[in-house]
This record gives structure tokens, C-alpha cells and sequence, in this order.
């Protein structure tokens, strides 16, 4: 019997014979369309260099949105092409961050890229990328939009803009508008089922459904990479993987192996010796554990981006619950107004209520935007009363793996996850800091300190607005942790436009490609809708180059040129319902002497994510302006774009 090769030998580039492993437990695993693939059906065993357990002609690791890019990208060049994904979660959790994120995919106006990459330059600043990858980023995003929608439409899904509705140029709300460039035109655009206006986890979605209906592209589930196989030159001719019951067995790849796993959000020991964090969960997949970036160091490829000046995609509020590995988000706009955080030292050290989500969780220090600061100065712990308990979630609801992955909804009065135990509850504030092992005098001086400052109006240690703080002043007492939670790392390989991962001489190691959040372009700033229009790109890239061509797969986007009258609206109520993210809400616009004289929610209000002052400040856009094509509110944006949708119908000519 030939002796079967270790990994060592196919290091070497040895040509000895292997013996072939059981599949059984990878094709059990493994989906395609809606078949699974021929047992012992593999590409025969090439005449020179090692014999693989499985071959295939385009390998790709991780099902999250970079990875479906490449397998279709590569399936629209070579329908013929044998092409394997690998995921390490099981089929019912994958998707990666893609399907956790807020969904977005900048897409830049093509008659205005020149401000646009001034924008990106300045986000990547101090630690700019080479003007190459700037380039090739500004040129892919403006480009990809028509292949998107080609690729989703045959699967009943659209690409559009936020809220529903064709590409409306000027609907993207730039994260940071004092930076050169912030000023360019673009679209926050989604992808969703037709006719809906918003889908969670809706792109990755799209791009699976459309997967799952091509010929030839094979999924394995419950899969995990766990090295590469390299000859004596470094070419990849493909890796180690295990199947779910841990058994390995390798698998050949004539073109070439995408790494498109993610980073490693959910992998304390490297978030404390690459970034210092002490604690840290992941608010996306629980999977993204580096695992790639360990192998690429092996490979000897350069790395990059590991910690830049911030973490990119921020440290966001995370609530951790032991019944998920991942943590839900503190609500980016709490209902209630009774409430505070507090540090290690029982002390507040923030405005609270500040909409630092609107910038990926950074605030302006010294004329630099920083993360908020909680890592270092946890524990840090979100304390409140009964009024804020009954007002309203603590906790986002259309965000965190939890919630988009997982199906947890969580309940509006927190009364549920009071009873699961995750809410501690006290009848009076020392107690409440006992059971938190926290300090009663000073915890309780720090709550009669806010308590006197929201009696008089004037938060004089952090300036939070007096709107939004009342006392902290009726049993019971409750409080949560809250923690640093990660939406994605951008560290990982260097890689060319290409998708091409680099050694640290600037050299291509071959057969080897890289997409998405792994090894990211990002090196500092993250505006919205980066990564998942990032993911896209690269994971075409890599297919390109494997192949030697380019999909021709387009749709042309249909672009919102609509003419609106309000002067000649006769006087009147008009309503309109509108199909909002959370449900339905109503809105009623009065009409007098060819002007809108007023707005209100008339029903459903408590199906909007909006605050009150939120949505005063649109209806005031709106009526001062006169105008149906108003701004969104920043940090309300699906709430105000479905308004602007409904308002657009109503004044349409």
C-alpha cells in the first residue's frame, strides 16, 4: 500500500502516491443546488505532484459575502469549472459578517470619482494605502453596481437604494463630513427580495440564492481549513482541511485557493497580543477566529492592517449573554432616558448619548478620530430604572449575529431576557452595585451626582443634551455589561489588485488569492458600506485572475429621475402607508396653499427606529425646504429614506 503523504512531503513537492480517505463525512456536509455531489466524483489525479484526496479546478474557503462573489464570478467565466467552497459553520449559520451587518454597499456616483477618492484617501489616513489599490477600489465600486444586480435579478432579488426603490445618487450619508472629499456623490445601496425595502442580511441572501442555482459550484459545510499545501517554489496547490468529525483529507486545486474566511473579531488571545484588547466579543460570526491569518504568517506572507490608529469598524456596545457566543448591540438610541454607564471606577466617562454610531462608534479628539474608550476602562456596566426598562429594547433589533444569524428577538420591554437572568435586577442601588461587585457609596454618589445634574437640566461633566437624561429614580434597579464588540478586523495578507497575496518582498505567492475582510484595503477610517462592496470586488478579482477573464454577467441599473409637485397639491391630508424595517407606520403630510404645512406618525410609531427629536429634525427639513428630496437623518437612515420614498409618491407628477 503507497504510503500516504504528510504535509510535510507535499511541502517538499514530493510526487509519491497517496491513499484516497474516506469522504463520506465531507459529502454528508456538502450542498449543491439541491443535490448533493456524486460520491467519488473528483477530476483525475494529476501525473505530477501529489495525489489529493479530492481535486477540484477553484477552491475557495469561507461562505460569507467575498467568498459567493468569487464562486459566481468564477462560475459566469467557466460555467464547466468545477468550483468548491468550504465553510467551517454549519449551513444554518453561515454568511459570515455580511449576513450581520447594517447591509449596506457604498456604490459612488461614476461622474464624480475623483472627489470620491480624495474621500477614501482621507479615510486611510495616517497609514494610506498605495495609490494602485485607492485606484482599483474607486474603479470596481463605481463599476460593479450592473454586475450585481445581473447577478441577483434571476433570483428574484434588485440592487437599490436604501429604503427600497431604483440607485438615487446623493442618498448615502457620508461618516465623516469635515475630510477632503466628503462632499462626493453617492448611493447607500442594498440588495433585497423584490419589492421589499429592507432584508436582514438580505446581500448575502441574494448572493446564496444565486449560488444555489448554478451548476457546479459545490458547498461543503461544517468544514475547516487548516493549512496549505505548497511545493518547493511556494506554489499553492491546495490544503488540509477537516471534515465535522475532525477527520483530514486534502483537497486539490488546479486554479488556485481563495482564503475568504474573515478575520479575527472572535479570537481573544490575538485581539490582546495584536490590538491589546483585554476583553472583547465578536457582534458578527462567531466563526471568524484568524485561523487564516495564522496560515498566511506560516506562508510567509506579508501582513498588514493588524491594529491600525483605530480599529477600522469601531469598538461597538456590545451586551454579552452566555447563550450566544456573539454579542447583541446596546441600542445605538435608547428610548428611555434614565440611564448611564459607568467604569471600573464607578465614575461616568462619555456622553452616553452621543450618535457615535454614525461614524462606526469613533468621536473627535484632538483633531483626530478615535474609538470610544471603553476598552480601557472596563468592566463598564449600563445602569438603569424601571422607566427605561418598560420605554424601549436596550438592545438594537436589526443588528448582531444574534439577532440577523440566529432568529433571537429580543423583547420590547426587556421583560424576557430579565427573566432569562441576563438583566440583574436590585430593589435599590446598592444593592444593584453589591450583585455587581461593584462599590455601593461610590456607585450611589455617582448616580445622586447625574440625578441632581437632570433635575437641573445641565449635564456639566460630559455635556449630554438634557432631552435626553432623567433621573435614575424609580425601583427596581437593573443593569447590564457592557463590553467592546467587534463588526470586523481588517487584518490579514497584503494583496494586490489582483487579489493576489504578497510576501513580504512584494512577490505574488502563486495559486494563492485573498477577499474580504480578510487582509482589507481598510487601513483606518471605515465609511459604511466599505466592506461588503470591498467583499464583492475582491472576490471577483481573485476569480479573474485564476481564470484569465472577467464576467460579462450585467444588468443595466435603473437610475430614480422623478419630477415632484408640491405647489400645485390641491389642500388637504394625505396619508401613506409605509412598510418600514421594524413594521408598519403611517405617515400624514397636511397640504395648504400649495405648501406642506405639517407631518405626523398618525400609526405605528413604535414600529420606527427614529427618536422623537430624529424625526422632528426631518419633518423640519422637509417643511422648511419644501422639498421631498431632503437628507436622511443620519443614524435613521432606512426610517427617513421610507419617508422620503412615501413622500416622493404622494408629490409625484
Amino acid at each position: 500500500m503507497a504510503k500516504k503523504l504528510s504535509r510535510r512531503d507535499f511541502l517538499k513537492g514530493s510526487v509519491a502516491g497517496g491513499a484516497s480517505l474516506a469522504m463520506a463525512g465531507l459529502l454528508a456536509s456538502c450542498a449543491k443546488g439541491e443535490t448533493s455531489p456524486t460520491p467519488g466524483a473528483v477530476t483525475p489525479t494529476p501525473t505530477v505532484g501529489p495525489a489529493f484526496d479530492k481535486e477540484v479546478d477553484f477552491l475557495i474557503v469561507g461562505y460569507g459575502l467575498a467568498g459567493e462573489a468569487a464562486a459566481l464570478e468564477a462560475n459566469d467565466i467557466d460555467p464547466n469549472a468545477k468550483i468548491c467552497v468550504l465553510e467551517k459553520m454549519p449551513e444554518r449559520l453561515a454568511g459570515g459578517n455580511s449576513i450581520a451587518s447594517g447591509q449596506t454597499v457604498i456604490l459612488p456616483n461614476p461622474d464624480d470619482l475623483d472627489t470620491f477618492r480624495r474621500y477614501l484617501l482621507a479615510c486611510s489616513q495616517p497609514n494610506p494605502i498605495k495609490d494602485e489599490y485607492l485606484d482599483y477600489l474607486v474603479k470596481e465600486f463605481a463599476d460593479q453596481g450592473e454586475w450585481i444586480q445581473g447577478t441577483v435579478e434571476k433570483v428574484d432579488y434588485e440592487f437599490g437604494y436604501v429604503g427600497g426603490g431604483p440607485i438615487n445618487w446623493g442618498s448615502l450619508v457620508t461618516e465623516f463630513p469635515d475630510l477632503d472629499g466628503a462632499s462626493f456623490s453617492g448611493c447607500s445601496s442594498h440588495v433585497r427580495k423584490k419589492g421589499a425595502t429592507f432584508e436582514n442580511g438580505g446581500v448575502w441572501h441574494g448572493f446564496d440564492q444565486a449560488v444555489r442555482a448554478r451548476k457546479n459550484i459545490e458547498l461543503c459545510f461544517e468544514t475547516a481549513f487548516k493549512s496549505l499545501i505548497q511545493d518547493a517554489e511556494g506554489k499553492v496547490l491546495g490544503i488540509v482541511a477537516t471534515d465535522k468529525d475532525g477527520k483530514e483529507f486534502t483537497i486539490g486545486s488546479a486554479k488556485g485557493v481563495v482564503l475568504a474566511c474573515g478575520g479575527y473579531e472572535n479570537n481573544l488571545e490575538m485581539q490582546r497580543d495584536f490590538h491589546g484588547m483585554d476583553q472583547v466579543y465578536t457582534g458578527g460570526t462567531p466563526g471568524d477566529t484568524g485561523d487564516a491569518i495564522q496560515v498566511l504568517m506560516a506562508a510567509g506572507a506579508k501582513i498588514w492592517h493588524m491594529k491600525n490608529q483605530t480599529q477600522s469598524g469601531g469598538f461597538w456596545l456590545g451586551i454579552k449573554v452566555p447563550d450566544f457566543e456573539a454579542a447583541f448591540m446596546r441600542n445605538f438610541s435608547m428610548v428611555g432616558t434614565s440611564w448611564i454607564e459607568v467604569a471600573a471606577d464607578n465614575t461616568r466617562f462619555y456622553d452616553e448619548t452621543g450618535a457615535y454610531h454614525r461614524q462606526h462608534m469613533k468621536f473627535k479628539e484632538h483633531g483626530h478620530y478615535m474609538d470610544l474608550i471603553h476598552e480601557r476602562v472596563l468592566p463598564v456596566s449600563l445602569i438603569f430604572d424601571e422607566k427605561t426598562r418598560t420605554a424601549g429594547p436596550i438592545v438594537t433589533k436589526w443588528l448582531s449575529w444574534p439577532i440577523t444569524t440566529e432568529g433571537y428577538q429580543w423583547s420590547d420591554d426587556n421583560s424576557a431576557e430579565l427573566e432569562k437572568g441576563w438583566i440583574i435586577k436590585a430593589d435599590t442601588i446598592e444593592e444593584l452595585a453589591q450583585k455587581l461587585g461593584r462599590d455601593p457609596a461610590a456607585l450611589k454618589a455617582t448616580i445622586d451626582n447625574y440625578n441632581k445634574m437632570a433635575k437641573a437640566g445641565k449635564d456639566t461633566e460630559y455635556g449630554r443634551s438634557a432631552e435626553k437624561m432623567s433621573p435614575i429614580d424609580t425601583a427596581p434597579f437593573y443593569a447590564v455589561g457592557i463590553t467592546p464588540a467587534l463588526v470586523g478586523t481588517t487584518g490579514g495578507a497584503e494583496r494586490n489588485t489582483k487579489a493576489q497575496v504578497l510576501r513580504w518582498d512584494g512577490s505574488v505567492i502563486p495559486n494563492l488569492y485573498e477577499a474580504g475582510e480578510l487582509g482589507s484595503y481598510v487601513s483606518n477610517l471605515y465609511q459604511n458600506g466599505m466592506f461588503l462592496a470591498e467583499a464583492i470586488a475582491t472576490g471577483r478579482s481573485a476569480a479573474d485572475t485564476a481564470f484569465g477573464g472577467r464576467s460579462t454577467v450585467a444588468s443595466p441599473l435603473i437610475m430614480k429621475v422623478e419630477e415632484y409637485d408640491i405647489a400645485g397639491k390641491p389642500d388637504g391630508s394625505y396619508e401613506q402607508l409605509i412598510k418600514g424595517n421594524h413594521g408598519e407606520f403611517t405617515l400624514k403630510v397636511d397640504v395648504a396653499g400649495g405648501k406642506i404645512t405639517g407631518m405626523e406618525i398618525v400609526s405605528g410609531r413604535d414600529n420606527m427606529f427614529m427618536t422623537d427629536e430624529q424625526l422632528s429634525a426631518f419633518f423640519g427639513e422637509v417643511v422648511n425646504g419644501q422639498s421631498v428630496e431632503v437628507d436622511a437623518i443620519s443614524g435613521a437612515t432606512l426610517d427617513s429614506n421610507a419617508m422620503i420614498d412615501a413622500l416622493k409618491k404622494m408629490f409625484a407628477k
